[in-house]
């Protein structure tokens, strides 16, 4: 599998069919395998001394790393490497929904309120969805993180739906790395769901094509983005000396 090395991460330059038949193998395999799809918001915490340093250690170590940034990929051509495909998270996500995933896996979701995981039961009938919601700040106290292991665990699912933001899932991920007899494939999606469930709505495709779809998301949510881009689009420099 061809990778693009950086100082960050080692990028696996596959296309999204590549990525599909890749998870749906690692869902049945021994052990744990871990999906991460860096953007900017990643790169930016990648790059700050006080991220935590499971965080970091995940985006080495996954199974697989895939671009879901037209920026990174722009930065990368600069470095003379090249992309071969852009890969957003919430696009594979459905497609595992769509057409991977089948009534004989377990699934299991950290993270969205009961009322979204209803709705994306209503639209996937035939799978099986479990569901964990733990409460605000759970990251930060022992005894609700090991709670959260536990629910993962209990479930015994081979596809695992970490939606919790970062880095609160790449944390719980490295945990559940860590244990010896876990199985099965985690993604860290952030809101993925709230996109496969209209909950939120992804930019027109023209924007998309038009490498535009950060300003439409930034336009629906203003007050929290703004600040947000804004810090990432400062650390810009930052970022291209670290690939």
């Amino acid at each position: 599998m061809e990778q693009l090395t950086t100082k960050l991460f080692k990028l696996h330059n596959i296309s999204m069919d590549s990525a599909l038949k890749s998870i749906e193998q690692m869902s049945k395999t021994d052990g744990l395998d871990i999906i991460v799809t860096p953007n900017m918001d990643h790169l930016e915490r990648l790059i700050n001394k006080n991220t935590p340093k499971e965080f970091k250690q995940l985006y080495q170590n996954a199974s697989l790393c895939l671009c879901d940034s037209k920026i990174l990929e722009k930065l990368l051509k600069l470095k003379g490497k090249l992309v071969r495909e852009v890969i957003p998270g919430s696009t594979l996500t459905k497609k595992l929904f769509n057409h991977v995933i089948t009534n004989n896996d377990q699934i299991m979701i950290i993270g969205g309120e009961d009322r979204v995981m209803n709705k994306l039961r209503s639209q996937y009938k035939h799978l099986t969805i479990n569901h964990y919601n733990p409460p605000m700040g759970f990251i930060n106290n022992p005894v609700e993180v090991t709670k959260t292991i536990e629910k993962i665990q209990r479930f015994d699912a081979n596809y695992i739906f970490l939606a919790v933001g970062s880095p609160r899932q790449e944390i719980v991920a490295s945990k559940l790395k860590a244990l010896a007899d876990q199985k099965g494939v985690a993604l860290c999606i952030g809101a993925s769901v709230l996109f496969i469930t209209g909950e939120e709505k992804r930019a027109p495709r023209w924007l998309q094509l038009a490498h535009l779809e950060w300003l439409y998301r930034m336009l629906q949510d203003p007050k929290r983005l703004f600040p947000r881009y804004f810090n990432n689009f400062l650390k810009i420099p930052s970022i291209y000396k670290s690939l």
